[in-house]
């Protein structure tokens, strides 16, 4: 499994026993940008990865402190290969790759170099040997066709400068029956926060079309305890 899922004719950079695989861009330009400048601070080369590490690992942000009900609604078994699409700096590759055991197999996949080396370093210091960290164009998840049991996109979907082109290449990753997990922000006129309703382009009706549209089935919204102002999508590959 793991041979087949990572032994991609792109350049391959190895990094303490750990892989950082990098793709070009393969935007036709057919697609424009969706919110441009969303990600700049995150391609952003001189990226503090100790700064977001205090604005993402901590118990204020709702999907750290109900990480462990996020982990068992994602229905993670041993064995599974998992994508954790927008990986940041690690927090759910960890889990899932304790979850799905030394047969399973996790690709962190991100935008930002600086993320995959920190997601590599904190792998090798823990000793966790089956997390691949996968960089990505904006447009693509770069990664092989069928290889993907379940995706995971955390507060990540709404980041999607060309979500069309990023989703397609994301159904043609997964497996036959694979799930993907959309975890974002509730974007409501008059009720979120005004710094959600700048940042976050469109609301959870119009994520879910998009993903739809991609060619994925919607199967269920889950309610997580503690979530507030996130919601849990799942969606399936017939």
């Amino acid at each position: 499994m793991k041979a087949r899922l990572f032994s991609l004719s792109v350049p391959l950079i190895l990094l303490a026993g750990f892989s950082l695989i990098a793709q070009e861009t393969t935007n036709d330009g057919q697609e424009g940008s969706v919110k441009p400048g969303i990600n700049e601070k995150f391609l952003d080369p001189e990226l503090k990865v100790d700064d977001c590490l205090k604005r993402f690992e901590v118990e204020s942000r709702e999907v750290f402190h109900e990480k462990d009900q996020v982990l068992k609604a994602c229905g993670i078994e041993k064995g599974m290969v998992v994508a954790d699409i927008g990986a940041g700096t690690g927090l759910y590759s960890r889990l899932f790759a304790e979850a799905v055991g030394p047969d399973g197999w996790v690709a962190s996949v991100d935008i930002s170099g600086a993320f995959l080396k920190h997601i590599v370093a904190r792998a090798e210091q823990e000793g966790q040997k089956n997390i691949t960290a996968v960089l990505s164009p904006e447009n693509s998840v770069s990664l092989p066709p069928n290889s993907v049991d379940v995706a995971f996109i955390c507060d990540t979907y709404h980041h999607f400068e060309y979500p069309k082109g990023t989703m397609q290449s994301l159904v043609k990753a997964l497996k036959k029956g694979g799930t993907v997990v959309v975890i974002d922000f509730e974007r409501i006129e008059g009720v979120s926060r005004e710094w959600l309703l700048g940042h976050v382009r469109a609301g959870k009706e119009v994520f879910r079309k998009e993903i739809e549209d991609a060619g994925l089935t919607f199967v269920e919204e889950l309610k997580i305890d503690g979530f507030k102002e996130n919601y849990f999508l799942r969606f399936r590959k017939d």
